[in-house]
């Protein structure tokens, strides 16, 4: 399993515009990116790990900045295709299988915990 600890991702409904009939990335997406990307660059230096090609197990801890109300499905894309971006975890996130989203206590500045396990093969 690996544990990272990143930024406390923008809801979905901030991070891509339609312009002229294309969706593209917005500033504040492009940013989270990045952030994410640094994140896990500083977190992996030295590990060794390999990009996983199997199956996974996602599970995602939210530390809101603040107590306002959120839908937490609303930050799953921006945090999934940002760790996608980075190409250091996984080659896709259509490799989960398995995620979960639980909403945790607030914290200045807000993050989020991502543990990322293999499944194992499962019996037929």
């Amino acid at each position: 399993m690996i544990s990272l600890t990143l930024p406390f991702p923008p809801t979905v409904n901030t991070v891509w515009r339609n312009v002229n009939g294309r969706t593209l990335i917005s500033k504040k997406g492009r940013e989270y990116r990045e952030g994410v990307t640094q994140s896990i660059l500083e977190q992996l230096t030295n590990t060794g790990l390999k990009i996983s090609d199997k199956r996974l197990s996602v599970e995602v801890l939210l530390y809101p900045p603040d107590k306002r109300k959120r839908d937490i499905d609303n930050y799953n894309k921006a945090l999934l295709d940002a760790i996608t971006h980075t190409g250091r975890i996984w080659h896709d996130d259509s490799q989960i299988d398995v995620l979960t989203v639980e909403r945790r206590s607030t914290a200045r500045g807000g993050y989020c915990i991502v543990n990322i396990s293999e499944i194992r093969e499962r019996a037929a």
